[in-house]
């Protein structure tokens, strides 16, 4: 029986100790075995793209074993993974976080960068700037130096640094003249120099666009803009590079701007003809575009040049008729009143005077004129009175207007038989005009009303006949 029971108790021991063999090392190890498998999952989900396991597995990674070299690096690559999910706000924290810890995964600034590329989706335009440059200075060789540069620029711009931007990414373009961003770097880059009027500096990038980046999305915008630099920096080929970009983004938002350029151009170069072939086109092809107001009231400043008064007149009827709230339409109708009393028109420049002097702008006094002038040769004098009138009490006192404003008035009471009003306004001229002129019109005026009439002569009775 004892020698059964020490076998027993031998088996048994024999039997714990291979359990205890079977069970693996102790607690210590078996701590470091978990965040082994951990980091080993979680790493590769980031590989694998299943960036949701690789963000929570890391994380366990991190709160199992905190004291692990590679905690630094499991921070670096969390923050990626929820980069990568758009979750920007716990990215930032990470790639914060990871900067305190040494990273072997990545080169030297990483985290920096990142926090930049997070604050950046984060639209904290003024620290990711910052951070960019900061990357930039620490690791100007890095394989991400030319997205931070880059970003960097786009970073100047939501902070309203556009000079700042359009340097950046012209040294962006220095460094790296054949990165796929290129383009899109020269485009803002140029893009910014025109803004700011830099037009030599425009220039150096536009005129060999097309044929550096024949494939850019952004061509017909960067022909655009070489256009506008030229017209601006007064080279003559700016209208017809104009005139090229329209006629190959015919539908682009800027054609009408761009007409509008190329009329410019041609009047400083003396050809109106060409300039009101733009203005029509404008308006023909976008009748209802912000720009057709100020197209139409050229249209007819250019047809009363091209001795076409017809064309003048179409088009500054047309500004009135579909843009009365336009500033331009009361101006456009007082040289239309204007032409009509020229021609002695007068029924027609009285309707449109009037129509101008009732919108109180600043035309409505010479619009007022008009309509004295009008109606006093249609032999209406109360409303000639009326309106000079109207002339002399709104100017100034004895502003030039206003003394206008008074003699129109003397006439038109005049005419309508009021002497003593005539005889007023005469006299008021003359005792404070300063215009030798008007004064001496004035006296004469006075003294015709003051004169006796003429007498009748003697009425002759007829001999009788013998």
């Amino acid at each position: 029986m004892r020698q059964r029971r020490r076998f027993t108790l031998a088996l048994l021991g024999v039997g714990i100790a291979g359990l205890t063999v079977l069970a693996g090392p102790g607690p210590a190890a078996a701590a470091k075995s978990e965040a082994d498998r951990l980091w080993l999952v979680g790493a590769g989900a980031l590989d694998d793209g299943l960036y949701d396991t690789a963000y929570r597995e890391l994380g366990r990674f991190i709160q199992a074993a905190p004291q692990d070299p590679r905690r630094g690096d499991a921070t670096l690559l969390r923050g990626r993974a929820a980069f990568a999910m758009e979750r920007y706000a716990e990215a930032l924290a990470d790639f914060e976080a990871a900067e305190t810890f040494p990273v072997t995964v990545a080169p030297v600034g990483d985290a920096i960068f990142w926090q930049a590329e997070s604050l950046l989706r984060l639209r904290r335009f003024e620290e990711a700037r910052d951070r960019y440059a900061r990357f930039l200075a620490l690791n100007p060789a890095s394989p991400s130096g030319s997205e931070a540069l880059y970003a960097r620029g786009l970073a100047e711009l939501e902070t309203g640094r556009a000079d700042a931007a359009a340097d950046t990414f012209r040294e962006f373009l220095r460094a790296y003249p054949n990165h796929a961003r290129a383009p899109m770097a020269a485009y803002s880059a140029a893009r910014e120099l025109t803004r700011a009027k830099r037009w030599e500096d425009a220039l150096a990038l536009l005129g060999p666009y097309a044929s550096r980046y024949p494939t850019s999305p952004f061509l017909s915008e960067a022909r655009y803009l070489l256009g506008v630099a030229q017209v601006e920096a007064g080279r003559p080929e700016g209208a017809r590079t104009l005139e090229q970009f329209i006629a190959q983004a015919p539908g682009n938002e800027l054609v009408p701007t761009a007409r509008v350029l190329a009329a410019e151009a041609y009047l400083k170069a003396n050809r109106p003809r060409e300039a009101f072939e733009q203005y029509q086109a404008l308006v023909r092809t976008v009748p209802t575009h912000a720009l057709v107001p100020q197209a139409l009231y050229r249209m007819g400043e250019l047809a009363l040049k091209l001795g076409r008064p017809a064309d003048a007149e179409a088009a500054w009827t047309t500004l009135r008729r579909d843009f009365p709230e336009d500033e331009r339409a009361p101006q456009a109708g007082l040289v239309m009143a204007d032409l009509h009393a020229k021609r002695k028109q007068w029924d027609r420049a009285l309707e449109v005077a009037q129509t101008v002097a009732s919108r109180n702008g600043p035309e409505r006094s010479d619009a007022l004129l008009i309509v004295g002038q009008s109606a006093l040769q249609l032999r209406k004098n109360a409303e000639a009175a009326q309106a000079y009138h109207a002339v002399a009490v709104e100017a100034p006192r004895a502003s030039k207007r206003y003394f206008e404003g008074l003699a129109g008035l003397g006439v038109a009471l005049d005419a309508g038989q009021d002497r003593d009003g005539a005889r007023r306004a005469y006299r008021e001229i003359v005792e404070t005009s300063q215009d030798p002129e008007l004064t001496q019109w004035a006296q004469r005026r006075l003294g015709a009303l003051d004169a006796p009439p003429p007498r009748a002569a003697p009425k002759t009775k007829a001999k009788a006949k013998p």
